[in-house]
C-alpha cells in the first residue's frame, strides 16, 4: 500500500474515487468514477465505462468485477454507470435494470444509451482521457445497452465488451437463446450507426450454463458486431471480416470450468473480435474478486473476465480500427 501511495504522489496526484451524476433528457443518472493509482493529469489515460446488470448496482458491479485492480495495474480510468431512481425501484426482476425493453434506448440521443454517452463525456472532461481510447463494457441488461451504445455512439466508443448478454436489439434472445435473426440485428445496428459507421471491435463472454442469456445469444452478438462492421466497410454483411473464427482454443480453469476462446481476424490477420464460451457457468460475472459482500454475483470457477476484456480493448484506437489492420500499431499500457 505504501508503494502504491508513493507512486501516486510521484505522479502528481493521489488516487481519487468520485461519485457524481449526470442529467440526461431530464433524468438523473449517478455514477462512480475511479482514477488509477498512478494517474497523472498531464498524461492522457484510457477510460472504460462499465454497465451493471439488472438487480445489481454500480457499486456491486465495481466490487465483483475487480476492474479497479486491473485499472491500477494498467493505468486506465473506470466509470461505473448507475440506473436512474425510477429504474432503481422498479418492480420484480426489472429492479435496477436498464431500459433494454424500450425501443428508444437503441437510437442515439435517447434514453439510457444517451446517459451512458454523457457519463463518458463527463469523465473525459473531469480527467485527462484519451478520446481515442474510450471503451464500453456491460453485463446482462447492461450488455444489451452496450450493444446499443456501440451502434448509437461509434464516434465515442473505440471498442466494446459484452458479458452474458445479447446483440443489438436482441433482447428477445433472453431465455430462449434464439431472438431475432442475426442479419436483422446487424442491419438495425448499421442503421443506428448512420454516418458514424466504423469497425467496432467486440469481445463477448457467454456460457452454455446460462439460462438467462444462453450461449447462442453471445454467438449471435459477436457475429452481429462483425456483420455490422462489414456493412461499414463494404455494404455487405459477409465480407471482408470473416464470420468464421480464425482460431478456437479450449482451456480449463484449474478446479473450475472448461471454456473455448474463439478469435476473429480482419484480412490482415489483426484481431477484431473475440468470443469466450464457458461450459456450465450460470448467469454471473466470470471470475472477479472474492469480496464476500458480492458473493454469488461472480463465479470464481470461470476465467477472469476483467483482465481478459482489458487485454482485448487496449489494442484499439477509435480512428485506427479500419482496414488493413484493426489493431493500433502502438496499443500502449
Amino acid at each position: 500500500m505504501l508503494v502504491v501511495a508513493l507512486l501516486a504522489l510521484a505522479a502528481g496526484t493521489a488516487r481519487a474515487d468520485t461519485t457524481g451524476s449526470v442529467t440526461s433528457n431530464g433524468t438523473v443518472f449517478p455514477y462512480i468514477r475511479h482514477a488509477p493509482a498512478t494517474y497523472d493529469p498531464n498524461k492522457p489515460v484510457p477510460l472504460v465505462v462499465v454497465v451493471h446488470g439488472a438487480q445489481t448496482t454500480a457499486d456491486q458491479e465495481r466490487r465483483v468485477t475487480g476492474f479497479d485492480t486491473v485499472a491500477d495495474e494498467n493505468g486506465f480510468a473506470v466509470l461505473y454507470a448507475e440506473v436512474d431512481a425510477t429504474d432503481a425501484s422498479a418492480p420484480g426482476p426489472l429492479v435496477q435494470s436498464w431500459n433494454f425493453y424500450d425501443p428508444r434506448a437503441y437510437f442515439r440521443g435517447n434514453n439510457d444509451t444517451a446517459a451512458l454517452a454523457l457519463m463518458a463525456q463527463t469523465a473525459m472532461s473531469a480527467l485527462n482521457v484519451d478520446p481515442e481510447r474510450v471503451y464500453l463494457v456491460g453485463v446482462s441488461a447492461g450488455g444489451l445497452m452496450t450493444s446499443a451504445g456501440a451502434a448509437d455512439y461509434p464516434d465515442l466508443f473505440a471498442a466494446v465488451g459484452i458479458v452474458e448478454s445479447a446483440g443489438y436489439a436482441d433482447g428477445f434472445c433472453f431465455t430462449d437463446g434464439q431472438g431475432i435473426p442475426v442479419q436483422a440485428s446487424a442491419q438495425l445496428a448499421s442503421v443506428a450507426e448512420g454516418s458514424n459507421a466504423r469497425v467496432v471491435p467486440m469481445i463477448g463472454f457467454g456460457s452454455d450454463g446460462d439460462l438467462a442469456f444462453p450461449a447462442n445469444c453471445m454467438v449471435k452478438a459477436v457475429e452481429q458486431a462483425l456483420r455490422t462492421s462489414n456493412l461499414a466497410l463494404s455494404g455487405s454483411q459477409d465480407a471482408p471480416l470473416s464470420l468464421t473464427p480464425a482460431t478456437t482454443v479450449s482451456r480449463q480453469v484449474p478446479g473450475g470450468y472448461a471454456y473455448d476462446v474463439s478469435t476473429f481476424d480482419d484480412p490482415n490477420g489483426c484481431l477484431v473480435g473475440e468470443r469466450y464460451i464457458i461450459h456450465g457457468m450460470p448467469h454471473a460475472w466470470p471470475g472477479g474478486t472474492d469480496d464476500p459482500t458480492v458473493k454469488g454475483y461472480g463465479d470464481p470457477k470461470a476465467p477472469d473476465a476483467a483482465p481478459a476484456i482489458w487485454d482485448f480493448l487496449k489494442r484499439y484506437r477509435k480512428s485506427e480500427t479500419g482496414m488493413p489492420c484493426a489493431e493500433a500499431t502502438a496499443p500502449g499500457p
